[in-house]
């Protein structure tokens, strides 16, 4: 009995061993796989890092060329501020219109050559007249 009891313990240690062999092989077999993951996701998150600096990169010119521009328009706000403070205001333009109608010859009274011929003629007419 001794050698049966002996092959039943070969066998059951026979058996266990297949047993964690089979498990070892369905661990490696997981292992790889997670191995395998791991990689495409290492070389995922490298691609998507490397869209994301070259999306950094575009964002950041484009922010340098909006604050170029903003610099700009501030500078050119601030120039038409100055142009503006050189000019005439409403109320003094409005004085100089009220001038030009003061002196304009179409709104005043003005006596053309041929009138003021015409009443130096008659002035001298009833000079003349007034001799006699």
């Amino acid at each position: 009995m001794a050698v049966k009891e002996l092959q039943g313990i070969l066998e059951e240690i026979v058996r266990r061993l297949n047993d964690h062999g089979r498990r070892l092989r369905l661990l490696e077999e997981r292992s790889r796989a997670i191995e395998s993951r791991v990689s495409s996701a290492e070389d995922a998150i490298l691609r998507n890092s490397e869209n994301i600096r070259t999306e950094i990169n575009k964002i950041s010119q484009k922010l340098a060329e909006v604050e170029t521009r903003i610099m700009k328009l501030e500078s050119d706000v601030a120039k038409l501020f100055r142009d503006m403070s050189k000019t005439a205001k409403k109320s003094e333009l409005q004085e100089v219109e009220n001038l030009i109608n003061l002196y304009s010859p179409l709104r005043g009274i003005f006596a053309t050559r041929e009138e003021v011929k015409r009443m130096i003629e008659e002035n001298l007419n009833k000079q003349n007249v007034k001799k006699i």
